[in-house]
This record gives structure tokens, sequence and C-alpha cells, in this order.
């Protein structure tokens, strides 16, 4: 019942823009032409009272009386009693009249009511007790007054009785209210996209190795240690990963996804740091050589990389292809370097293979992550595929339709790349809830929280200089920002937040990059073109 009701309620968030926007618009819409486009119409009223004295039973008489009226009605629209009415206000003709009047029986009663219609109230009422007094003589001397009329005149109406734009603008906001309903019904079924991480697993035949869920406007953009969902779901990510390698063992782990704009970048750079705080030797390399991101992720020059590799205009020595050190001491980053003109012919090449051969063969690294372009738009990923033992595919739920999610799961495998499962990433997905309000119950309680010990404090030794000539390659340049280790909290003055603060005193926690939202976000100093690449 907890998942329904909380569908219901993730609709109803989604769509309550449509909701009020249906209901303002018919709603004042119908108000506007109410008021301003249709003429006000006025109804004046009489009554002719209908009396029998032929018995002298007072119920013989009214039951005679009543027996007569559905006569009488029929007769007072009759052309012979209109006719001295039409040539007094000048009609064309007694059906137009007859057109403006309506007569019924009130209730159970001997009285008739006369009602005409008109733009004019004063004519309206003129008119009203012209009918009434015609059809009382008539009834005298053409029906031989078996009966006794009284007339109760009509009084002139000082409300028009149409239109009434509130009435109308209340049914308009329940007809605005009725049609977008019906629209979000159609929308949801002809909706393309999975509705839950069951259904996603089995459409594309592989395991969710983690939900990370969409962030609030809040969260995005902001650090993963300062985003508990993000965080939470890169280690969960973490985990099945070692828990994968102790099964089949592998090193080189390309992520990649359907389309742009996934947050691909953003989990790779996450895994990275955290396999890295884990004690793991990593090296992340940036292998999209069209639109790279790290490089802002990271903060680093990326005048040399990957493609100055490739072309061989940078060092092949270990020093080039060990990347640039970073201040996580086992982490490592390989820039995509600047774009060169053919991507897909450098990955492709002899040199590429031998620099993956090289990776896959290397004792420096536990694990080798490449970030790839999307596997749709080009073809650069499914080179890359080629070449990497498993593969992560990200998926970002709220915007992934099924057809093309079944379409780069089908090129995925064909590489014949190992699909070690997804990670499904801004999920709006209720089933989420359950595990949003354990964390947030856990986060509320404000119990003390143990440190855990940085298993990644042990620096690496130090790299042999590099060759003559041999450009220098320099730290990666980051924010000082504390790591992200599970249960640990950044001190308000910490040294690392200080101005001009001193380096890091042996023992102390090591610093890691500024990693941002699920959404894929670079950090809010970078032009907002580079928020459009993945």
């Amino acid at each position: 019942m907890r998942i329904s009701l909380s569908r219901y309620i993730l609709l109803a968030k989604k769509w309550v823009w449509l909701v009020v926007v249906g209901v303002v618009i018919c709603g004042v819409g119908t108000f506007a032409v109410s008021k301003l486009f249709i003429k006000p119409t006025y109804k004046a009223s009489a009554s002719i009272v209908v009396t029998l004295q032929t018995s002298s039973s007072p119920s013989d008489n009214a039951t005679a009386a009543l027996t007569l009226l559905p006569t009488y009605i029929e007769l007072v629209t009759n052309p012979t009693v209109l006719q001295p009415v039409v040539s007094k206000y000048h009609m064309q003709s007694a059906n137009e009249l007859a057109s403006k009047i309506s007569v019924k029986q009130i209730g159970g009663t001997q009285v008739i009511e006369v009602t005409v219609s008109d733009e004019d109230p004063k004519m309206a009422t003129n008119i009203t007790n012209d009918v009434a007094q015609n059809f009382a003589q008539y009834q005298n001397t053409q029906l031989g007054g078996v009966s006794q009329l009284r007339v109760v005149p009509a009084i002139e109406p000082t409300r028009p009785s149409k239109p009434q734009p509130t009435q109308d603008a209340i049914v308009g906001a329940l007809v605005g209210f009725g049609l977008a309903i019906a629209l979000i019904v159609v929308f949801e079924w002809l909706d393309d996209r999975v509705p839950n991480p069951e259904e996603m697993q089995k459409l594309l035949e592989a395991d969710a190795l983690t939900i990370i869920p969409e962030l609030s406007k809040n969260q995005q953009g902001k650090n993963a240690e300062d985003t508990p969902e993000l965080a939470e779901g890169c280690r969960v990510l973490c985990s099945n990963i070692a828990t994968a390698q102790t099964q089949q063992p592998f090193k080189l782990i390309m992520l990649t996804s359907a389309l742009a704009g996934e947050g691909k970048s953003t989990i790779a750079a996450n895994l990275a740091t955290f396999l890295a705080m884990s004690g793991k030797r990593v090296l992340l390399v940036d292998a999209d050589l069209r639109n790279p991101v790290l490089d802002k992720h990271f903060h680093i020059n990326n005048q040399n990389g990957l493609a100055q590799i490739l072309m061989g205009v940078w060092g092949n020595n270990e020093m080039a292809l060990d990347g640039i050190p970073t201040e996580i001491p086992t982490l490592r980053l390989m820039p995509a370097g600047t774009r060169p003109q053919n991507p897909a012919e450098l990955l492709i090449s002899d040199t590429a293979r031998r620099l993956f051969k090289h990776y896959q063969d290397t004792n420096r690294f536990d694990y080798v992550i490449f970030d790839t372009p999307p596997l749709l738009p080009v073809a650069d990923a499914q080179i890359v595929a080629s070449y990497a033992e498993v593969s992560v595919l990200v998926v970002a739920a709220s915007r992934s339709p099924r057809r093309l999610l079944n379409r780069a799961m089908q090129i995925l495998r064909r590489t014949g790349t190992r699909v070690l499962g997804l990670a499904i990433n801004r999920s709006q997905w209720p089933e989420y809830g359950d595990i949003h309000d354990y964390r947030g119950s856990v986060q509320t309680q404000g119990a003390p929280l143990l440190k855990a010990a940085p298993a990644a404090q042990q620096r690496v030794p130090q790299q042999a200089s590099p060759v003559a000539n041999q450009p220098q390659m320099q730290p990666a340049q980051m924010q000082p920002m504390q790591q992200m280790q599970p249960g640990h909290q950044m001190a308000p003055n910490s040294p690392s937040m200080m101005p001009n603060a001193p380096s890091m005193a042996p023992g102390s926690a090591p610093m890691m990059p500024p990693l941002n939202g699920s959404r894929g976000l670079l950090s809010q100093q970078q032009p907002q073109q580079n928020n459009q690449r993945r």
C-alpha cells in the first residue's frame, strides 16, 4: 500500500503543474468569455392561478383544476394568444416570441409560471405580463370561462439570468481539471520510460549495481560529501564491484551510457575516489576525447593526455602512462588531452591496443576506470568496450526511454565486454522511499560516528623522473576538500579549509576532489556549456 501511495504522490508532484495550468486556463478563459463576449439576458416570470367552482367539495375543485393545467400550458404559446403581443412590440412572428417563452407548472400546485427571456429587463417584464393577460382573456372568451384565472404580474429583474461568470468559471475550472487528468493518463500510458527497477533489470537482463535518487535543486552541484544519497549510492557501487572482482578478477572498467547527460562522468569520478579511499590503486582515464569533463572535475590542465599519447606527441614512458597524481595518494588521473580531429581512428589504432594491453598487464594499478562517450551518438564507446574487461551502463531513470536502453545494451554486448550491471541514476521511483527514510533516521539520531582508518594514507612510492625533454606532470590542483571517509564529517575549522593552511601532517586524512551531483554537473565556476556535455 505504501508503494502504491508513493506512486500516486510521485505522479501528483510530477504533473501538478499541468493540473494547475488546465484549471487556471479553462477557469479564467471561461470567466473572460462569459463576462466580455456574452450579452446578458434577463428573465421575468408571471404566475397564473387556476381555480374551479364546479363542486361543493374543495378537493374535487382542486382535482378538476389540476386536470386543466396541461391544456392551459400548451395554449399559452398558441399564436392566437401571442399575436396581439407580436403586433404591440413589432416582432416578426409569433414563433419568434414563442422561442422566448417558457411555461411550466410549479410543483404540484394549481399555478402556471410564464417566463420570458430578453436582453432588456423592462421589455421582458412587459411581454410576460401581456402574455399572461392575453391568455386570461383568451380563456374567458374562447374557452367559455370554465375556470377562474388570477394573474400575478411579473416584477422587473435587476440581475441577469445569464451569463453568470462566477458559476461559469467554476464549471470551466472543473472541465480544465478533467482535461488535465485525461492528458496525464494519456502521457503516462505513452511514456516509454521504465517505471521501476525490477522492470529495468528484466528489460536489460542486467543487475542494478546501485540506484542513486534524483537530487533536489539544492543538492545539485554540491560535493558528494554533502549529498548522502550520492555518496551512499557510489559506496554501494564500489561494494558490488569489489564483490564481482572476487568472483572473476578484472582490472579495466568502462563506464558509459546510452545518451549524454546521464551522469556517468560524475559517477566515474566518485567511483574512482571511493575505490582509492578504500586502499585500491586506481587510474581514472578520461576516454571521452570529444567532450572531456574530468579535467574540470579535478581542476587540472587538459593540454596533454590520452589523445596526445595515442598520437605519439607525448611521451610513452611509464610516468606519462600512469597519469597525473591527485591529492588522494592512490588515485591518479589521465585527462583526455587536447581534442583531436579523429578520436575514433585513434582509439582503434595499434597504439591504442598496446596502451590497453599495458594497462591490463601492469601491476601498478588495481583498477583502471575509463569514462567514455555515450554509446549511441558516436562509435568511441564501442571501441573502448572492445578493450575493457567489464563495463557498467549508467542509466538516467528519469529520462531514458526503453527503446534506446535496449539498443545501447545490444551494442554493448556485441563488443564482447562483460556487462557487470547498471548504475541507475536520477531515480524518481517511490521504492527509494524506504531507503531514504532509514538514512534520514540514522542522520537525525546524532549518534557519534567512528572514523574509519584511512586505508589510502600510505603514499605511493615516488616515481622515476621523466626522460629528458619530457614535460613534467604536476599533481592535480584540487580545491581543498576533505575526503569522504564513511562516517567522517569535515570539521568546521579544519586546516584544509583555512587560508594558507599548512601541508597535511603525516597521518592526516588525504584530500579529495570536488565531485558534484548525480546530474553530472560541474563546479559552479565552470562555463554553462560544460553542464550539457554529460
